[in-house]
């Protein structure tokens, strides 16, 4: 289980590189491109919250211990506070602009707190390895 874990931290990683792309694509274009750019943005925003409540349920199961339980649940809260940043200051104005400052630095949060367990998780499963190896050599 923990090496499924690490496979899904990576491709959650990757889920959130594609979406800081998706989010770059939506904001250099104009015109109804931008609307349906930024669309997308929203559409894998949407699906990266639930991969993240599911990849604490897997933290749970891979037994990878709390620390990566607590960061993986961070990542989850950071990922739902995204839409409050986004929309809960207005769109217009010196507030517009903080909210949109803030759900971009909060998303960049989120990316480190994922390559963190990612990390983790490799390092978990480095050590299964090298126990599994320790055990099976033959005593001379």
């Amino acid at each position: 289980m923990k090496l499924f874990f690490l496979g899904w931290t990576r491709f959650v990683v990757a889920l959130l590189v594609l979406q800081v792309g998706l989010a770059g694509w939506g904001a250099v274009s104009d015109g109804g491109d931008r609307v349906m750019r930024f669309i997308a943005h929203v559409g894998n925003g949407g699906m990266l919250i639930f991969w993240l409540m599911l990849s604490i349920v897997f933290a749970l199961i891979a037994r990878s211990g709390w620390r990566t339980v607590l960061l993986t649940a961070l990542s989850a809260f950071m990922i739902l506070m995204q839409g409050g940043f986004a929309y809960g200051f207005g769109t217009d104005g010196a507030s517009g602009g903080v909210g949109i400052a803030l759900h971009a630095l909060n998303g960049l949060g989120i990316l480190v707190v994922q390559v963190v367990v990612a990390r983790r998780a490799k390092q978990a499963v480095d050590a299964k390895r090298a126990l599994r190896a320790e055990g099976s050599e033959v005593p001379a």
